[in-house]
C-alpha cells in the first residue's frame, strides 16, 4: 500500500504573493478506518473479542479526557506522548495576565519511536493520485490573531 499524493502550488514564502511559487506535495486521504473496524482487525490478531477491543479503547479514550483535563502528560509508551497546549493573548505586564487571557486548548501528539519508524519515508512508498485537480494556494490570507506564532510547518493548501 502507498501514501497516496497530489501537488499544490504553493509560495515559497507565505504572505508574500510576489514570490516565486512551486510545486509541493499534499497527502490525499484514502478513505476512513473507523475504530469499529479497528478493533475488528486488532480482535484478529489477539485473543480478544472486538467487543472486548472496543471497551479497552472507550475506557482509554475516558482516561485520557480525564488525565489531561488534570494537566498531566499521557504516554502511550511506544505510541507516543499527548499533552494539552495553550493559546492565549499576551499582555504587557505579568500581574495583568489572568487566565480569561488563554483563548483556546490543544492536544498536542508526539509520537513515540513505533510511529515514528512507520512513519519514516524510507519505510513509505508514495503513489502520485490521477485526476485531482492542481490546488493554488492564496497566501494574501492574514490571519485573525497576529503573533500567535507559526508551527513551522508547510501550510495546508485545502484550508
Amino acid at each position: 500500500m502507498s501514501v497516496k499524493y497530489s501537488l499544490a502550488l504553493m509560495s515559497t514564502k507565505p504572505g508574500d504573493n510576489t514570490a516565486k511559487k512551486m510545486y509541493y506535495a499534499k497527502a490525499q486521504a484514502d478513505g476512513v478506518v473507523t475504530m469499529d473496524e479497528m478493533a475488528e482487525e486488532i480482535s484478529y490478531a489477539t485473543s480478544l473479542t472486538d467487543g472486548d477491543v472496543l471497551n479497552v479503547l472507550r475506557a482509554l479514550i475516558r482516561q485520557m479526557k480525564v488525565q489531561l483535563a488534570a494537566g498531566k502528560i499521557v504516554k502511550m509508551e511506544n505510541f507516543g506522548t499527548f499533552q494539552i497546549q495553550i493559546c492565549s493573548t499576551g499582555t504587557e505586564a505579568k500581574k495583568e495576565f489572568t487566565a480569561s487571557n488563554i483563548t483556546a486548548a490543544h492536544i498536542q501528539f508526539r509520537p513515540g519511536k513505533m510511529v515514528k519508524v512507520a512513519t519514516r519515508s524510507e519505510a513509505l512508498s508514495f503513489m502520485k493520485v490521477t485526476g485531482k485537480k492542481e490546488v493554488v494556494v492564496d497566501d494574501s490570507f492574514e490571519p485573525s490573531n497576529p503573533g500567535s506564532g507559526g508551527s513551522g510547518v508547510t501550510p495546508d493548501p485545502s484550508v
